[in-house]
């Protein structure tokens, strides 16, 4: 991220590709790297012509204070929408344009925006998802929208289906998809085992538009007044929310949500990582297209201003293990400067009023491989990687053990006590 002088923020994009892949425009070595070689070399934007940068302009409406998302940036996908064998990318914007770039081989992108989408209606995009919604074989792509207005045209979210050909034709309103709640990201799923994909939307609601008190939206979500989470069923060519029927409310702010089944019984599940004072929430699937909520009873404590999260077997021994961020640094003078307060009676009153056991940390959470889980974050020495937003195992050495990578950063330093003090 860097600066510009107009007093904007720019989150760039540059390409790091992995040293070990070989030819970019061919097969991959799986062979092991030496520790000490470097594994990515960046691709510069001349080369690859990925030249999207998520630029934040600062104003008196947009800003942390007016907005405290203004900063929380936005989604990518890869996935090969053509069938050529190469993933191709959609980055989704805040307040400039999505842009979709397919991929020509050697690291090589075209910018097909203006004439593979139908339409690309102005709105503050978040979250973005690459599934075959319909069935007929190909990827399409499910954009969240949000953003600091109560404009439902602008956080309307968006479904492009893949035509073939390099053709995307805009259909959330036509398929039941066209969701106003200020979405922060979809999974998709398949929650009644017929077949097709079901979809999970994780929301987050609008919090402080334009001089809003923060504690009026907290205490909405409290009451459970707030727009709550929603799941959408597949019903062959419509979706239907079955978000009550499911027994999927959550009323909170969703930052992160993985699907995978976490017991091994076949079904998948589903884990919700949510900010703030309400928990995370674990719903294990029935089987018959709803899921009761195990949290509390399968793990122990998690964090407590959760943000993104991953689901992989991380030990190599057969079960899917979670991962949740947090914001908490490594750094002993940092940490005690952002940290969210020794308030003990809160802590307790929390506790009682069944909001769980959250601590300030990454959590990672073990399977034990009985139903439970065991959080090891800090024996792993992952549990502390400051203001942290998505994490995503992945063997990036070819080592065959699974690697973290961590995204993290924030424009300005607001957590700092003495500032809000």
């Amino acid at each position: 991220m860097a600066p510009d002088p107009s007093g904007r923020w720019a989150f760039g994009l540059p390409l790091l590709i992995a040293s070990c892949a070989g030819d970019p425009g061919g097969s991959v070595d799986r062979t092991a790297l030496p520790s000490q070689a470097p594994l990515f070399t960046q691709v510069p934007a001349a080369h690859s012509g990925v030249d999207f940068a998520n630029t934040i302009t600062e104003s008196p409406e947009v800003n942390y204070f007016t907005y405290i998302y203004a900063y929380n940036g936005g989604g990518v996908a890869l996935g090969d929408l053509d069938g050529d064998g190469l993933p191709d990318i959609y980055l989704s914007g805040n307040q400039v344009p999505d842009r979709l770039y397919r991929n020509l081989g050697g690291m090589r992108f075209e910018d097909v925006t203006g004439t593979a989408l139908d339409t690309s209606p102005p709105g503050w995009s978040t979250g973005v998802a690459m599934a075959d919604v319909n069935g007929d074989g190909l990827l399409d792509i499910h954009v969240c929208r949000g953003g600091p207005t109560k404009d439902p045209r602008r956080t309307r979210d968006l479904l492009y289906l893949n035509q073939g050909d390099w053709q995307f034709r805009e259909a959330a309103e036509e398929l039941g998809l066209a969701d106003t709640s200020h979405a922060t990201q979809a999974t998709f799923l398949d929650v009644d085992d017929d077949g097709d994909l079901d979809m999970y939307l994780l929301v987050h609601p609008a919090d402080r538009i334009r001089g809003e008190s923060n504690f009026s939206v907290l205490d909405a979500v409290m009451r459970r007044e707030a727009p709550t989470d929603r799941l959408y069923r597949n019903d062959g060519g419509h979706f239907t929310d079955i978000t009550y029927e499911a027994g999927v409310q959550n009323y909170a702010f969703g930052l992160g949500v993985c699907a995978a089944d976490l017991d091994r019984d076949g079904r998948q599940d589903i884990y919700v990582a949510n900010d703030f004072d309400v928990p995370d929430l674990m719903y294990m699937a029935r089987g018959d297209g709803t899921f009761s909520e195990e949290l509390q009873r399968r793990t122990r404590h998690v964090s407590n201003f959760s943000m993104g999260c991953d689901v992989a077997d991380q030990d190599n021994d057969g079960l899917p293990d979670i991962m949740v961020l947090d914001m908490t640094a490594d750094d002993h003078v940092r940490s005690k400067m952002n940290m969210s307060g020794m308030a003990p009676d809160k802590f307790w009153s929390l506790v009682r009023g069944g909001y769980f056991f959250q601590y300030m940390v990454n959590t990672l959470q073990r399977n034990n491989g009985n139903g439970t889980f065991s959080e090891i974050a800090q024996l792993a020495g992952v549990a502390r990687t400051d203001w942290s937003w998505a994490p995503l195992f992945a063997d990036l050495d070819n080592d065959g053990h699974k690697d973290l990578f961590v995204t993290n950063g924030f424009k300005h330093d607001i957590r700092d006590n003495d500032y809000q003090r």
